[in-house]
């Protein structure tokens, strides 16, 4: 059974976590703290038990001492430390004014297409309308999206790789989109994400569209 973002397990976002960066730093662990709050707690525990982990293997550094005692002590203070900069990102971006926070939001590359240029777009991906509007308005789950998948999207239209896969991780709700797009089909509402494959399984393309979407590999 496909798994939408729904059901996404805690499970799935640790193995994501772990994916995303060897030892994960308060940026990453924020980031999948907002993405999945109701497992906050629990990926704050994962990601220091990496950390502590990671640090535990270095037993080539002098730093790194082979008590017991000392070990606890070491430990202690990387959970502190981790812990104090993720207090203190959670505490500036709750400090940013509204009007600043706005501004910042992640741009919408789609946002600038015209219905003509839009299915052009479409033609060229060798997708569907009902694809590329998933991959517009954000209703496919970022963390299932193949990283070449990603740059193959962002080269064939000519963006930046980190600014598309910004677009794909922003919330739906700050989907910007040209409103010529939107007065056809319909106004963009908050949906349950689905996993990229269900994306592919589920938008009326033809078999060889989704074998070759599938093949995408990270």
């Amino acid at each position: 059974m496909i798994m939408t973002a729904t059901q996404t397990s805690l499970r799935d976002a640790m193995y994501a976590m772990s994916l995303a960066k060897a030892v994960p730093d308060a940026e990453l662990l924020d980031e999948f703290a907002r993405l999945y709050p109701k497992y906050a707690d629990a990926l704050t525990e994962f990601a220091i038990e990496l950390a502590i982990d990671s640090l535990m293997h270095r037993s080539d550094e002098e730093d790194v001492p082979a008590d017991a005692d000392a070990i606890s002590s070491v430990v202690s203070r990387v959970m502190s430390q981790f812990e104090n900069q993720l207090y203190e990102r959670r505490q500036a971006r709750a400090a940013t004014p509204p009007a600043r926070a706005a501004t910042a939001s992640v741009e919408n590359p789609f946002a600038a297409l015209d219905r003509q240029g839009f299915r052009s777009l479409a033609s060229k991906l060798d997708v569907n309308n009902a694809f590329l509007s998933k991959l517009r308005d954000r209703t496919i789950e970022p963390i299932s999206i193949p990283k070449a998948y990603c740059r193959h999207l962002a080269e064939e239209m000519d963006q930046d790789a980190e600014a598309m896969i910004a677009h794909l991780y922003g919330p739906q709700e700050s989907v910007a989109a040209g409103r010529q797009l939107y007065k056809a089909e319909g106004k963009p509402t908050a949906t349950a994400r689905q996993s990229f494959e269900e994306a592919v399984k589920t938008s009326g393309l033809s078999e060889e569209q989704k074998r070759r979407l599938l093949s995408f590999q990270d």
